[in-house]
């Protein structure tokens, strides 16, 4: 009710709108005809008296150099071209959109204008050739259905004993059975119109001329173009035939929208195609100009109804089909805004077509299946070449298998890249597609401009600035696949951490300088001048070194560590007081992950020295505690003892000497320290200590070698009786009292413990 009100609410403001410019120009055309004409007999009089000649042309030389005189002292010229403002612009825009507005009321008037012919009765008709032509229509059209019907029956029974194949759910299947059945539609619509072509051909009025009237042509195009568009619809709907629906619709909403579709196409076709010829032949061309009008806006005013009351269910219906799509999420987000303003669209569609056969109502239906035709191939193109962008953001690309041998890592690094790439180009794409269907419907001329001179050039210095980009990447991504294939060990290389490290910083650099330069190369194959910014740059940098003194201290002091080789990627290190694996070393800092997991950046600036436990070799020492009763030899002869028990176990590998007993060095509180030590690779000196200590336990419990542990004693208060004596509590530790520690650095898991009694 409510789109009723608004309806009849816009074409009276239509009417009345071009109906007071009908006046006005009514009006004003009578007026000024008839002060030309007496402005004409003034002049006349004026130039056929020699004095009264003499005066108007001293009046005339009198007006021109005021006017010079005028434009001189202003300082202005006599026809400015000065640009227009803004608002100057924007007030043209509007002036022309109120004038449209005006011309598109005035138009719709003077297209039902031919009713006031039929109204006065000035429109006289030939009812003998009114009946002749229906009679004609009725000839034609009655075999050619006749025909169409049977076979139309014909084609549905022998495809529906073979939709109930194995193959029916496969999407090969259903588009080509669809297809097989669309081309015997159209051939059946073709058959058709032959067999009427030919009934008129036979059945002819005139039996002495065998020909076919212009009626009876008039009815075959208008019966092939109505059918040929049913064809066309049951294609894309697929209506009663949801198993081999190529578009996500429900049963009802197929037939729902094929019927509506079918009933204006022949409203259409039947309309525009056959009455408005009729009614042209028998009454006036002016009556068939009204009913074309008529038939146009009864169709749009329909379409519009439909399109209005639909608007929810199919918003909720694309929702309901975009939660449910497996696809990505660029996809299901689309979808959700396509069913936000897909009535607009529709409607604007609708509003394209109403103005088109307005316009041009001759060569109407081929403008508008033209251009409808022209938007869904670019529609169809760019969601065509969307859909690959996103296959390529989800699954990535596969290159030759020779090119994965010679730089293993390229694959890898290109599809890191290629989403954020793709999902750019993808907009990119989607942005031109609606300027190339705005532009196939008249409304801008982007892709006619970029042909032109100007169009050219930016074209080219674009593509010129994409090339440059491209081939920097492209180099960008072959250089550090080289780099990432000399760090990479395989079987039978090893690739030093010094090699790691210094490749890595190489990369940072190389990287920093290319995005620098083709960035900079980019811009000037775009026409801006790089000069003065790598100017503005030395200045930048300039400022920023002043500014910013510890960024250059971390960059220095990083250097000076990276030629002394004080670390690499891999080392364990001990950095500021901080202890961990080196994960990266970049020109300003380092990245240490300690034992606990926990990552810890170090700015160079802030590191004074640096403690190295991965370089070249390094020392698993053990101190051992024994008690004074012990023999001191024995105790020794266990320590070897324990070591030979270590060289027979995996851990031999890592062992690069004999053990080195330093013997006695310390007499504690209650033990006597026994030191030891075992060269080992860098690296694996908290292995083997561990390991080591594992078999002195288990050596010292055979050999019953005491190991001491710290003891408390309790004395009794000065009144306590004579009896009472001194009673020691025994507190044993979870540990052995043995020591143990590494030269070269501390792992985390050995903590140090005192000797001695209290």
């Amino acid at each position: 009710m409510l789109f009723r009100f608004i309806l009849a609410a816009f074409a009276a403001i239509f009417l009345s709108f071009a109906s007071v410019a009908q006046a006005q120009d009514s009006s004003a055309s009578a007026e000024g005809g008839a002060d030309v004409q007496q402005a004409k007999q003034a002049l006349i009089k004026v130039l056929e008296d020699p004095k009264g000649r003499e005066a108007l042309i001293k009046i005339l030389q009198e007006e021109q150099a005021k006017s010079a005189s005028g434009s001189e002292a202003s300082g202005t010229p006599v026809n400015p071209e000065a640009k227009a403002t803004i608002a100057a612009q924007i007030g043209s825009y509007v002036q022309e959109g109120v004038t449209s507005f005006y011309d598109f009321g005035a138009l719709i008037i003077s297209g039902l204008s031919g009713y006031e012919d039929l109204i006065d009765g000035q429109s006289q008709v030939d009812h003998s050739r009114l009946w002749d032509g229906i009679f004609s229509i009725i000839r034609v059209l009655l075999p050619a259905y006749l025909v169409l019907i049977i076979l139309h029956r014909a084609s549905t029974a022998y495809m529906r004993r073979h939709e109930k194949g194995p193959d029916r759910h496969s999407l090969f299947f259903r588009v080509g059975l669809l297809a097989i059945t669309s081309v015997f539609d159209a051939a059946f619509v073709g058959i058709a119109s032959g067999v009427g072509y030919l009934s008129a051909y036979i059945f002819s009025s005139d039996p002495t001329v065998q020909s076919i009237n212009n009626v009876e042509l008039f009815a075959i195009n208008a019966f092939f173009l109505i059918e040929m568009s049913r064809v066309v619809i049951r294609f894309v709907f697929a209506p009663h035939r949801s198993a081999f629906r190529l578009l996500p619709f429900s049963d009802s909403e197929a037939v729902y929208w094929a019927r509506h579709l079918i009933l204006i196409v022949g409203i259409l076709g039947f309309g525009v195609r056959l009455a408005v010829p009729m009614v042209g032949v028998n009454f006036s061309a002016q009556l068939a100009g009204s009913v074309r009008v008529t038939v146009v806006l009864l169709c749009i005013v329909y379409l519009t109804t439909i399109i209005l009351r639909s608007r929810l269910r199919v918003r909720d219906a694309i929702r309901v089909y975009a939660d449910s799509f497996k696809g990505s999420n660029f996809s299901v987000q689309l979808f959700k805004g396509l069913g936000f303003v897909w009535h607009l669209l529709a409607l604007l569609y609708v509003f394209a077509i109403m103005v088109a056969w307005l316009r041009t109502p001759l060569d109407a239906i081929n403008y508008i299946a033209q251009t409808s035709a022209i938007s869904l191939l670019v529609i169809f193109i760019g969601l065509g070449i969307m859909k690959l962008l996103t296959r390529v953001i989800r699954k990535g690309v596969d290159l030759h298998d020779a090119l994965d041998h010679v730089l293993p890592t390229f694959e890898d690094r290109l599809n890191s890249f290629l989403p954020a790439v793709c999902a750019v180009l993808r907009v990119i794409v989607g942005i031109c597609v609606v300027i190339g269907v705005l532009e196939v419907w008249g409304v801008g001329s982007f892709w006619q401009w970029i042909w032109t001179g100007d169009g050219i050039a930016f074209a080219n210095a674009v593509m010129s600035a994409v090339i440059v980009i491209l081939i920097g990447f492209a180099l960008w991504l072959t250089i550090m696949s080289w780099i990432d294939l000399r760090i990479l060990e395989r079987e039978g290389k090893t690739v030093s951490s010094r090699t790691k490290t210094l490749f890595q910083l190489f990369s940072n650099a190389l990287s920093i300088l290319m995005i620098v330069m083709f960035t900079l190369l980019a811009l000037s194959e775009l026409g801006i001048q790089i000069a003065p910014l790598i100017a503005g740059a030395g200045v930048v940098g300039l400022a920023v070194s002043f500014g910013s003194q510890k960024l250059v201290q971390d960059v220095i002091t990083g250097a000076f560590i990276q030629l002394e080789n004080a670390m690499n990627e891999g080392d364990f290190v001990e950095v500021g007081g901080i202890s961990g694996t080196v994960e990266r070393l970049s020109i300003r800092s380092v990245r240490l992950r300690d034992l606990n997991g926990t990552s810890h950046i170090i700015p160079f600036s802030s590191v004074t020295s640096v403690s190295n436990s991965t370089r070249d070799f390094a020392y698993a020492v053990s101190v051992m505690g024994v008690g004074y009763d012990t023999d001191i030899e024995v105790a020794k002869e266990a320590m070897h003892e324990a070591f030979r028990r270590l060289e027979e176990t995996p851990h031999n590998v890592a062992i690069l000497g004999e053990l080195e007993m330093h013997g006695v060095t310390a007499f504690g509180d209650s033990a006597i320290n026994i030191r030891a030590r075992i060269k080992t690779l860098p690296g694996s000196q908290w292995a083997i200590g561990r390991a080591y200590n594992e078999y002195l336990k288990v050596v010292f419990d055979e050999r019953s070698i005491d190991i001491p542990f710290p003891q408390v004693t309790y004395h009794v208060a000065s009144d306590s009786s004579p009896e009472e004596v001194p009673q020691v509590e025994q507190k044993k530790p979870a540990p052995a009292k043995g020591r143990s520690s590494q030269a070269g650095g501390n792992e985390g898991d050995n903590t140090s413990e005192e000797d001695g009694q209290t």
